[in-house]
């Protein structure tokens, strides 16, 4: 399609919106915030709202170019740029706030509500949104979900896809899907369909809206900011914050080039130029960080930094931080172009890399700084260079892959929130190859078997052909083409098993009990608190329930599990996931398929993610009426207490719902006083006398079935399910699941189940709840059918 038919096609789809297509309007549209590559659109258009959108989507085929969709442009990694040729559709006009629910802990947002606007809008409910990439002032939810974004502090809070709770989605043939919703769940498919959408660079759907999760604001921040003399105590420093029980929000690392580069600028700070600076910062209840602050001081101190300095003051902690935060800004100013790699090494490896950054730098005669989020092991190595000196750009990408290759040796991953993009698919084949590689393939199929959408991103061989061979722009793909990908990587096997004390995260089999896992880890001081049965397998808990016993705490299982390695139903064994704690490194089939309960095949051995043991765990059980302890219960999550306390349960037998209040804390002896006094304080304001301490006693089996909903109306659920047919009853308040025992005498468990859900459904009505059970299944919703169809040829 030449020029001219492809505008006018454009302009009778778009009757609000606008059409743009001079080469001024669209230079503003061929870089992203990578800058140096540069792709030109044959067109932009700025649809007026979703239906807009929506309607473009329903005749891309007809326009038979690619098609991008784009938010702000931020991403750093080539992803929201027409790569090969065609349109771009700008998505500026969405950007409502469609509802906040300070209840259920969630709000409904339009792709291109601005990360600081949704930010300023839930302050006055006493919630934040934790993810917080610096380009928070002007990017888009948008991109952050197709980035999978993170930013300093998702150390403890993770990244977006921690915090999606559903996701409005429109193909390239016009279907509408929700996928999940307010209460977290499936959106009525049986796959969870919206672990692929969330960090798939937009190359599988057009997103409209999210469901997102949002927590209660921190009461108190410190902010710590410390110089080293050395790497080595640096590094050491950070090994000791990332297991510390303080669990820092951030751990922030910039070496003495980048402190040199803020020192010799208007932006000074008066820090010595010779220094490796970190900066760190913890956050919770006022009495729980007061008494911790003096402690992380002493760390800090300890693992010898020159010079430590620490302020709960907001004006002072802003000085704390500022060098760590113009440091971006400053590399603009200094250098005509500049290149921040992304890639996520486990932490043993930082003193190995960094060297290696220095001496491929030095080497090429180019400056290379470092400041990252040193806490999670992701790197931003910054390479400053000009592109119009010949050979520099050449340099700089060899320079990248080179470092690709060495992270990947290490046991790292290309990428922790950047994304691919086209900046490095030619890195891939580091990553995945073989059967790997197929299955990976296989989602882009899926959803967008033409590549008609994003071509030629995350995976080079992505490539939308035209119909007519007058299409636009379809060979251009510079140099990151199939033909000149790194080779595979040849120790990119099966996970081993092996135990790293250092980064906290072991391999081992899924058939490991809880209590044999436990008794590997438990000398090193670590634990892995999202279990429900010391008996049951881990392979079992996953088939039984998404959530455990420390979810209100530490999330669902698949947000502590980094990977692992499956078995298809014909025996192959692909690997998925990383042994690093982060990764946007192709499509999330390990979330996808970690629940999917035999359905396309079963985890043979699991990466996990272990929590430091501070040596002092206690439950502490409250009694009261039912209205009481739910009041209490609705504090504590509506508190900053909610991210400090293991579990928040109400528990009762199944034949009706009288519950205790159940809490379990692990933290440090001395803390135990500061929590029993803050909890006895929310029970007396129910006239509920002080908590006692109870015995820990594991259930006998795993649950029958497990419901999830917001938390708001997950507190409404026991009562309307319990009765004859129930042995037992928690619900865990945190993160609104309910789990249930059947007492099934005469009944089959799916008759039970189906029972419950129909009582449940009467009662609630549109309230979103979802379900999981291990004696049965949801039936396969129309829609899904040909998209599983479509995996199963990989995985079958």
């Amino acid at each position: 399609m030449s020029n001219l038919p492809l505008l006018r096609a454009l302009q009778s789809l778009v009757r609000h919106g606008r059409v743009l297509s001079s080469p001024a309007q669209l230079a503003g549209y061929d870089a992203d915030a990578l800058g140096y590559k540069r792709f030109r659109p044959d067109a932009v258009v700025i649809p007026a709202d979703a239906s807009e959108l929506i309607h473009l989507l329903q005749h891309a085929a007809s326009l038979d170019v690619p098609v991008t969709v784009r938010g702000a442009g931020t991403s750093l990694s080539g992803g929201p740029v027409a790569a090969q040729g065609g349109v771009i559709i700008h998505t500026s006009s969405l950007r409502k706030i469609r509802e906040i629910n300070s209840a259920g802990q969630w709000c409904e947002v339009e792709c291109s509500v601005v990360l600081d606007q949704l930010d300023r809008a839930l302050a006055p409910y006493g919630l934040f949104y934790p993810p917080d990439p610096s380009s928070g002032p002007v990017c888009t939810l948008g991109g952050n979900v197709a980035m999978n974004a993170g930013g300093a502090h998702c150390f403890r809070y993770g990244v977006t896809s921690n915090y999606v709770l559903g996701v409005e989605a429109v193909l390239t043939d016009g279907s509408i899907h929700q996928f999940g919703g307010p209460d977290g769940g499936r959106g009525g498919f049986r796959e969870d369909w919206k672990r692929l959408m969330v960090g798939s660079e937009g190359t599988l759907a057009a997103f409209t809206r999210f469901w997102l999760r949002v927590l209660p604001r921190p009461q108190k921040c410190w902010t710590f900011r410390a110089t080293f003399a050395e790497l080595k105590s640096a590094e050491a420093a950070v090994q000791s914050l990332a297991l510390h029980a303080s669990f820092p929000v951030a751990i922030e690392l910039m070496d003495p080039r980048c402190v040199a580069m803020v020192e010799n600028s208007p932006m000074a700070v008066g820090l010595p130029q010779d220094a490796f600076l970190i900066v760190t910062e913890i956050d919770g209840p006022a009495e729980l960080v007061d008494a911790r602050a003096p402690i992380v001081a002493q760390l800090l101190e300890k693992s010898g930094a020159l010079s430590v300095q620490y302020s709960d003051d907001d004006t002072e902690r802003q000085k704390l931080w500022k060098a760590r935060k113009v440091a971006g800004g400053l590399m603009g100013q200094l250098s005509p172009d500049f290149l921040v790699q992304d890639a996520v090494i486990p932490r043993r490896a930082l003193s190995d890399l960094l060297q290696f950054v220095y001496d491929q730098a030095d080497a090429a005669g180019l400056r290379a700084v470092n400041v990252f989020h040193a806490g999670d092991g992701n790197l931003h190595p910054n390479f400053l260079f000009n592109s119009r000196n010949p050979g520099e750009l050449e340099q700089v990408e060899q320079i990248s892959k080179a470092l690709m290759r060495r992270v990947v040796d290490v046991g790292g991953t290309l990428s922790g929130e950047h994304g691919i993009g086209n900046d490095k698919t030619s890195c891939m084949p580091l990553i995945f190859s073989g059967d790997a590689l197929q299955v990976q393939l296989a989602v882009p199929r899926i959803f967008n078997p033409q590549h008609q959408l994003n071509p030629l991103k995350v995976f080079a061989s992505r490539r939308f052909t035209s119909r007519s061979s007058a299409g636009t722009a379809a060979a251009a793909h510079s140099d990151f083409s199939p033909d000149t990908e790194t080779p595979a990587h040849q120790n990119r096997g099966p996970f081993q098993h092996f135990f790293d004390e250092i980064d906290g995260v072991i391999c081992c089999s899924a058939n490991i009990t809880a209590s044999d896992l436990q008794s590997q880890i438990h000398a090193a001081g670590f634990r892995f608190p999202l279990t429900l049965v010391q008996s049951a397998t881990l392979a079992a808990h996953l088939d039984a329930s998404p959530w455990g016993l420390a979810s209100s705490r530490f999330g669902p299982l698949c947000d502590n599990i980094t990977g692992m390695n499956w078995k298809t139903p014909n025996g192959r064994i692909i690997r998925l996931g990383e042994r690093v704690v982060k990764s946007t490194t192709g499509y999330d089939l390990l979330r996808f398929l970690m629940h999917s309960q035999g359905r396309f095949g079963t985890p043979q051995d699991l990466v996990i993610r272990l929590r430091p043991d501070t040596g002092s765990g206690m439950v502490l059980v409250a009694h009261g009426t039912e209205r009481a302890l739910q009041n209490v219960a609705r504090r504590i999550r509506n508190s900053s207490w909610i991210h400090w306390i293991d579990a928040v349960d109400l528990e009762s037998d199944g034949q009706d719902w009288q519950p205790l209040l159940k809490l379990h804390v692990n933290c440090p002896p001395q803390e135990q006083p500061v929590f029993r006094a803050a909890i006895t304080e929310m029970l007396a304001q129910e006239q509920l006398d002080p908590p006692q301490t109870a015995t820990i006693r594991d259930p006998a089996d795993l649950p029958d079935l497990v419901l999830k909903a917001a938390p708001d109306i997950a507190a409404q659920i026991p009562a309307l399910i319990c009765g004859a047919n129930c042995r037992k009853i928690r619900l865990m308040s945190g993160p609104g699941v309910t789990l249930v025992w059947f007492d099934s005498a005469g009944e089959s468990p799916q008759q039970v189940s189906a029972g419950m859900l129909r009582s449940m459904r009467r009662q609630l009505g549109e309230d979103p709840v979802d379900w999981y059970s291990g004696h049965h299944q949801p039936p396969v919703d129309p829609h899904e059918a040909d998209w599983i169809s479509e995996l199963q040829k990989e995985l079958l």
